[in-house]
């Protein structure tokens, strides 16, 4: 008897499930797309067209009582309100990252996960590279850890989101949009408190792009113990001490904005004797991996190793652990309760910022 196959649906269809989820979704042989869901019919009618899929939705309610639906994928901007909605109907999910916009939103959807036994994954694809995976294998073994550097600058994304077609809605009313990021805006001034309200960019800047390295870091050393020190430098950029068991200190720094023409993304490691530096790739860079560069002694000298990771691409190694855990009841390795405590210490950096309140117009 032929193995029925995983049906997918794709809660907002933007940029990044058009560039890869529907993509690998459709290339791998235990999933098949099921439905799709944006707020523009333009993007859902299209995609559909190319995908030849029939459930079609403007409302992800639909999507998700669609009885071909087993699984979702959450690709919207604004998370946990969907992803409540998924857990409601029992379908297991995986999210792209953040989990929510806020720990007080995150902590009760792992409650509600947990009580109707559904499965969730949050999309922290970095922690699936093959690179990485071989780095922090090689980090385990440093010899008296003495610190962490984490860095992400980033680089020019739009170099590489030239490389594929994109289908974009003007079906959308940009009235509404901007209604709900007010809302979503709304409830993280209320979060960070009126002493830190004004510093919502740069919170949310480390939601977009440093959860990714928050996340990195955690897979490799765990949970911060407590932030020392942090500066915003702009709303776009952010450097923080963190300390980690044993004292050792963790200098982490995001920006975004940087015009770089390569891509400038990585977590170094430094011990007694050795030190480990994982470079990533950028992210819309299919079937490549991260580079580990080894420095230690060999003989009465210095030397340096560098380790390609396999190539592959590290959203498609995400979909393979999803399927396994939902197959085999493997515990997710970016799991929901790992997102809550990447809520958690970007709201710490925050909150180790000088006070700024926000700016009443």
């Amino acid at each position: 008897m032929t193995k029925r196959k995983i049906g997918v649906g794709v809660v907002g269809c933007g940029e990044i499930a058009q560039l890869m989820h529907l993509p690998i979704i459709k290339e791998l042989p235990e999933l098949e797309i099921a439905a799709l869901c944006d707020l523009s019919r333009q993007v859902v009618d299209s995609l559909g067209e190319a995908y030849g899929v029939a459930g079609r939705y403007t409302d992800h309610h639909e999507l998700i009582n669609d009885p071909a639906v087993d699984v979702v994928v959450i690709c919207t901007y604004d998370h946990g309100p969907i992803i409540e909605d998924v857990i409601a109907a029992g379908k297991h999910f995986t999210v792209e990252k953040p989990l929510a916009f806020t720990a007080e939103e995150a902590a009760p959807l792992i409650e509600k996960a947990t009580a109707k036994g559904v499965l969730g994954l949050v999309g922290y694809m970095k922690l699936y590279d093959p690179g990485y995976v071989l780095g922090i294998e090689r980090m385990a073994s440093i010899e008296a850890l003495k610190q962490i550097h984490v860095h992400n600058f980033a680089g020019r994304f739009d170099r590489y989101q030239s490389l594929y077609t994109q289908v974009r809605g003007s079906d959308v009313d940009p009235a509404s949009l901007a209604a709900g990021r007010a809302l979503a805006d709304a409830r993280i001034e209320a979060s960070l408190g009126p002493d830190h309200a004004g510093y919502k960019d740069t919170y949310l800047m480390l939601l977009m792009l440093g959860s990714h390295n928050l996340a990195v870091l955690r897979g490799a050393f765990g949970v911060a113990e407590s932030v020392e020190y942090a500066k915003a430098i702009d709303p776009n950029h952010i450097f923080a001490l963190l300390n980690f068991a044993n004292g050792v200190p963790c200098v982490f720094e995001v920006s975004f904005g940087a015009q770089y023409e390569w891509w400038d993304e990585w977590i170094a490691a430094y011990g007694k004797h050795d030190e480990v530096r994982v470079d990533f790739q950028n992210p819309y860079i299919r079937n490549t991996a991260a580079t580990v560069t080894i420095r230690e002694p060999r003989g009465n000298g210095p030397s340096e190793t560098i380790l390609p990771g396999k190539p592959d691409t590290a959203f498609r190694q995400q979909w393979l652990h999803f399927i396994d855990c939902i197959e085999n009841g493997t515990a997710p390795r970016t799991s929901l309760q790992g997102g809550l405590e990447d809520l958690k210490l970007a709201q710490a950096i925050i909150q180790a910022l000088p006070p700024r309140p926000k700016v009443q117009n």
